[in-house]
């Protein structure tokens, strides 16, 4: 590479860098706008966004609510729970060390909210599940929480991914 190119080339990734982070701040704003007026929009917003960032910006909010519950203000539904299940999952998924550890401590939060009618759901083996959403979240859960249990095995010596694997089993016991 030319030296003489060099400050063009670092000024036109600049430009690049603070369009992005100029978009996201605008997306975050318009979330944090929808978060406090009425969470079906806000959800659907994200949803139509479909941006990693702006999900992991927002990822604390919804886990604040879902570990709240029935205190919080607008406490998010099981339903809303389920729409971000695919995000989690794609998050857990990821080579980010970030996403894995706010989708972990989404679905340890969604354990603890929703233990109580899990247990009760799976004790009847999903015949008699009053709602639909639960029993998806369920169906959902079950498959995240092997996907947990396949990164905390990755913790072992004898896999490659042993950092990865420490931060699920950390995130997973806390």
């Amino acid at each position: 590479m030319n030296y003489n190119e060099l400050p063009t080339k670092l000024a036109s990734q600049h430009v690049e860098v603070a369009n992005k982070l100029s978009r996201r701040l605008i997306q975050l704003r318009a979330a944090r706008t929808l978060w406090h007026k009425d969470m079906n929009q806000f959800m659907d917003h994200v949803m139509r966004v479909n941006e990693d960032s702006l999900s992991y910006d927002v990822f604390p909010w919804i886990i604040g609510r879902v570990r709240k519950g029935e205190k919080s203000s607008q406490p998010v539904s099981m339903g809303a729970c389920q729409e971000f299940m695919p995000i989690v999952l794609r998050f857990l998924h990821s080579d980010s060390n970030e996403h894995l550890h706010i989708a972990l401590v989404m679905v340890q939060s969604l354990l603890e909210r929703f233990w109580d009618q899990l247990v009760a759901m799976s004790k009847n083996h999903l015949t008699s599940c009053q709602s639909a959403n639960l029993e998806s979240l369920y169906m959902i859960l079950v498959t995240t929480v092997e996907r947990v249990r396949l990164l905390t095995l990755s913790s072992q010596p004898e896999y490659a991914q042993g950092r990865r694997g420490r931060l699920a089993t950390n995130c997973w016991r806390n």
